[in-house]
């Protein structure tokens, strides 16, 4: 059951880290802080990558955590924004793909060990403290909103939803964390003695009940909060990776190696386009201006579809070397300009916008939360404003377009 599916993951994930370390030119070696020493879960809070999940993704999560997210904290260095960013970037970079990590690793293990059933079911471990981290984290990304540190100490381990409590109370996200409370609740925290160990059945169980909460709570966030620029591209991209995962656990619940390699791939596809498209917000800015839908996300779309399902489909008889070579192709032209010029050519604006308003005081705006810095200067920088006569569309946007449709080469 497990050999061709499993060791396909295993070749994606191991050559998808040395090609984006080559590609990102990031150091990712933690092979001296390990979180998972001989395969034991240690009880500790994730707040880098080699804190976290010792795995194949590690290359991938470096530039994606400094490189990407980086940038965007540094934009809104002395804002509300910067807390809520570098919330956000912990637990979607960190939180979210080690648990796709900790899956790969138990899969990787499964398809190298005498006994796969029992190598799967021994991963649980991981996943579930891999879940937990993202349980603890994911409040205080979003009550970040609110003004809160997810850094801090909130005597709860869960961001203030202990009890079935909802700490985004009175801000656009109250319908989200009414949703997620009681689903939280569920999991045991991290320093939960053995008997709250969970199996695979359990976590698959959770992770269902987690994406259709999520879903069912962003379906009732008012529409400037989850379409705003960065910000809603961080809902979207949680809510497809919960249902993503969702998919993913159910087959390996049931100890069905090759679907869940197989949506394993999906996942990771997924996840990368929407942190390079979305929370990187390339489609926001691709709307605003009017151009064709994937002008600029389409490149992006191709080249980290051509990294993750065109090799698991045809390339699994080809040397490793070779392998990591058809892994740089497609995408040196999607992460390196998005580290060295994309980005700095969206957040020049966004920084000068905010440096330009109130000094980052959200309080007077109309939802009293960091949340209207998105709404307001952010999205303004991003979406328009006086013509400028020049490049591809007259306006100020050109000022983005401009280093966007130098730097993305066509599909």
């Amino acid at each position: 059951m497990f050999l061709r599916p499993l060791k396909k993951l295993t070749i994606l994930t191991l050559v998808l880290g040395s090609a984006i370390s080559l590609v990102a030119c990031s150091d990712s070696d933690n092979s001296d802080n390990l979180i998972f020493e001989d395969n034991t879960p240690q009880d500790t809070n994730s707040n880098s990558v080699s804190e976290g999940v010792e795995g194949p993704l590690d290359a991938l999560q470096t530039p994606l955590s400094e490189d990407v997210f980086g940038q965007l904290v540094a934009a809104t260095t002395g804002t509300p924004l910067e807390g809520v960013l570098d919330c956000a970037g912990q637990a979607v970079v960190i939180d979210l793909l080690d648990v796709v990590d900790s899956i790969a690793v138990g899969l990787i293990e499964a398809s190298e060990g005498s006994d796969p059933t029992m190598a799967l079911s021994n991963s649980s471990e991981n996943i579930q403290l891999s879940l937990q981290e993202l349980a603890n984290d994911l409040p205080g990304a979003l009550t970040a909103l609110a003004g809160d540190d997810c850094n801090g100490e909130s005597g709860d381990g869960n961001g203030g939803f202990s009890g079935g409590n909802n700490p985004l109370s009175g801000t656009p996200l109250a319908p989200l964390g009414d949703a997620l409370a009681p689903v939280l609740a569920g999991l045991p925290a991290s320093n939960s003695d053995v008997g709250d160990d969970m199996d695979l059945q359990s976590l698959s169980a959770f992770m269902h009940e987690l994406s259709l909460a999520f879903q069912s709570g962003l379906d009732q966030v008012p529409a400037e909060a989850a379409e705003a620029p960065i910000f809603g591209g961080i809902l979207k991209t949680l809510e497809t990776a919960f249902i993503d995962l969702d998919n993913t656990l159910m087959p390996l619940g049931i100890y069905n190696g090759d679907a869940a390699a197989d949506a394993l791939e999906v996942t990771l596809n997924h996840l990368l386009v929407n942190i390079l498209t979305e929370i990187v917000p390339l489609k926001f800015i691709e709307e605003q201006a009017g151009t064709p839908p994937g002008q600029f996300t389409g490149p992006i779309e191709e080249g980290v579809g051509m990294a993750t399902a065109g090799l698991g489909d045809n390339l699994l008889s080809v040397a490793l070397p070779q392998l990591a070579d058809a892994l740089n192709g497609p995408l040196s032209p999607v992460l390196g300009p998005i580290e060295n010029e994309v980005l700095p050519a969206i957040l020049g604006p966004i920084t000068d916008a905010l440096a330009g308003g109130d000094g980052g005081d959200s309080a007077s705006g109309p939802t009293g939360t960091p949340l209207d810095l998105l709404l307001g200067p952010i999205t303004a920088a991003l979406g328009g404003g006086d013509s400028s006569g020049d490049g591809p569309t007259g306006t100020p946007l050109d000022l983005v377009l401009g280093p966007l449709l130098a730097a993305i080469p066509a599909p």
